[in-house]
């Protein structure tokens, strides 16, 4: 276990007070006006590492850098693709995906992680109702291809 210092409490302070699925950057940007002997690196390693310890989510986005997420227990997120925006989804604690991944494809999950891609209701305002048709069917006639040589799971 790493040793608690004054810069990781208040580098996770921070991103708890900021309330989003905040990448390293973005917390380095907010603290570095009142804390500037704070280094870039020491924000990047002292999220990391309490990543690694359980402490936050590190979010792997597929549109973006690295966030993390002060929610520690299981849920997914959606991300919007025009602005980056993520958002927690609650989902049912009966829902357990990776037991019936185990059950139906034989794998022993590990972990995972499910993200979902879409267009938020912020950017959707400036959207017309052609284009978001358009990114509904761009999205539908683009489908991930099936890597499971057996079926579905």
């Amino acid at each position: 276990m790493k040793r608690n210092t004054i810069q990781k409490t208040i580098i996770l302070e921070t991103l708890r007070q900021m309330n989003c699925h905040a990448s390293a950057g973005m917390v380095y940007d907010e603290i570095r006006e009142k804390y500037p002997t704070i280094s870039r690196g020491t924000v990047f390693r002292v999220l990391s590492d309490a990543a690694e310890e359980g402490d936050v989510l590190r979010l792997h986005l597929a549109e973006a850098d690295d966030r993390f997420d002060i929610t520690t227990y299981p849920h997914y997120h959606i991300t919007c693709r025009k602005c980056g925006f993520v958002r927690d989804i609650a989902t049912d604690p009966g829902l357990h995906l990776e037991n019936h991944i185990t059950e139906n494809g034989g794998f022993l999950v590990e972990d995972y992680h499910l993200e979902l891609l879409g267009i938020c209701p912020d950017c959707q305002k400036g959207m017309s109702d052609c284009q978001k048709i358009l990114s509904g069917r761009q999205q539908q006639s683009n489908p991930e291809p099936d890597r499971n040589q057996t079926g579905k799971l």
